[in-house]
């Protein structure tokens, strides 16, 4: 039988580093099958939904520590520009254990570019400069994950069983960097994102560590600058 992981914005106060090093066990984990993940409605994607029309036409750093997304382990985000642009852009935030993240993408011009790493909180966004162009940043397809998850067995929209969407497998990389993948994986789901339907989907985790002792169900630890 799957556990229900109930939704950590219930317990976990923002901001404060729950990350456990080596983690092998925790409660909520089905260590005899797979262990279902609650992600509540996540929003329809939005293009503008952490950053809107901020200018990069001089490098500089917004702040963006209003910006909370809801989805309860996380999100990918994306970033275009209007215009002719290479800038490099530069987030840093948290995931939703309160770990420091930063996460450097390369902008691609009015192309927009997808994050790999799930962000629950910002701190801010600094860029290199690009003369006459503003850049948005927004929400992506990818969900964060409460624990490395290594397969998608299937998922459930409004409690109707569904196929298993999309795991981008966890990133072992040991130290991770600003430009390697989540850790833990993220999960792109079968259903639409739309703000009312709800998601879950039932997991194998990993509670492997690598030779240095390093990993765990919450993954290597995240890279901060």
């Amino acid at each position: 039988m799957a556990n229900v992981m109930a939704s950590p914005t219930n317990f976990a106060p923002a901001r404060i580093n729950q990350y456990v090093p080596a983690m092998k066990y925790s409660a909520d984990v089905n260590y005899n099958g797979g262990t279902r993940v609650s992600f509540g409605a996540p929003a329809a994607n939005s293009a503008t939904a952490i950053g809107n029309a901020i200018s990069i036409a001089t490098a500089a750093t917004t702040d963006l520590s209003s910006v909370v997304l809801p989805e309860p382990f996380g999100r990918t985000v994306t970033v275009v520009a209007s215009g002719a642009s290479t800038a490099t852009v530069t987030l840093n935030g948290y995931d939703y254990l309160g770990q420091p993240i930063t996460e450097q993408l390369t902008l691609n011009g009015a192309t927009p570019v997808n994050g790999k790493k799930a962000f629950k909180y910002f701190r801010n966004v600094s860029y290199t400069a690009t003369a006459a162009t503003t850049m948005n940043i927004g929400t992506g397809s990818g969900i964060g994950l409460p624990y490395k998850s290594i397969r998608a067995q299937y998922e459930t929209a409004n409690q109707a069983l569904v196929a298993a969407g999309t795991l981008t497998a966890p990133v072992l990389t040991d130290p991770q960097t600003a430009t390697t993948g989540d850790p833990r994986g993220t999960y792109a789901p079968t259903t639409a994102f739309d703000g009312t339907t709800q998601i879950t989907a039932v997991f194998d985790m990993q509670n492997d560590v690598n030779a240095n002792n390093r990993g765990g169900l919450h993954g290597i630890a995240q890279y901060t600058a």
